[in-house]
């Protein structure tokens, strides 16, 4: 490499046959070649391929869209999409990212004030009307499995998403601490009550044929199970 080197910089004949191919070097010494995206056009990119894929596995499912698919349809080829995303999954984990966004946002909404008891039944309220007024958001989030390949984390591990649910677990001690709570591990009852909302919105996403009870009352008996047990009421005399 260094024997080519030295001829090729005292042989004017074979640099200015390069130059002509555009295979020189530009003034100052900068190399010829397409310019590096700035990071707002990369990120306008992956938005765009988010937003495409997006919609993709909602008409598709996920399962049987491919990158190639997916690059088509945002309009640039395979090889380039994997210059933003380094696999399927990872495109999936940032729409993810985007529905619990969304989600969280409205929480935050509806919990701004109240008791911990009254921002907790709004919270819950808020999470199952999100998922049931976009069924296939649901779909693409609780029906398909984060697989992370070599040097990836999976959504869980990689992004916020249980620390914001951390707030159930808050609200529910500090239901337990104003006496209006279910007694035991704040986390084991915050967890519990999590997989309820979501076997909630199962049921009534995927089964909607079935004439399920009002959403408020399921709802409500959801919660009983981190409320603290109304006391029997007395005979009267």
């Amino acid at each position: 490499m260094l024997v080519f080197t030295y001829a090729y910089e005292n042989n004017p004949a074979m640099a200015a046959k390069s130059t002509k191919r555009g295979g020189g070097r530009r003034a100052g010494g900068a190399a010829r070649g397409r310019p590096r995206r700035s990071a707002e056009q990369s990120d306008a990119v992956r938005v765009r391929v988010a937003e495409v894929a997006r919609r993709l596995f909602a008409e598709e499912g996920f399962a049987a869209v491919s990158i190639r698919r997916i690059a088509e349809a945002s309009g640039c080829g395979a090889m380039t999409l994997y210059g933003y995303f380094r696999s399927k999954n990872e495109i999936l984990r940032h729409v993810w990212e985007d529905f619990f966004a969304e989600l969280f946002r409205r929480i935050a909404r509806v919990t701004a004030r109240g008791t911990p008891a009254q921002k907790l039944q709004r919270a819950c309220a808020a999470f199952v009307d999100y998922w049931c007024e976009h069924p296939q958001h649901y779909r693409i989030v609780f029906l398909n499995q984060d697989v992370a390949g070599g040097g990836e984390r999976t959504y869980v591990e990689a992004s916020t998403v249980v620390d914001r649910f951390e707030a159930f677990r808050e609200w529910i001690a500090a239901m337990q601490a104003d006496g209006s709570g279910r007694a035991g591990d704040p986390q084991r009852l915050s967890e519990a009550l999590i997989c309820a909302l979501i076997g909630l919105c199962h049921a009534w996403v995927t089964i909607p044929e079935y004439r399920w009870q009002p959403r408020a009352a399921l709802l409500d008996a959801t919660l009983a199970i981190v409320r603290r047990d109304a006391p029997a009421s007395q005979p009267a005399p």
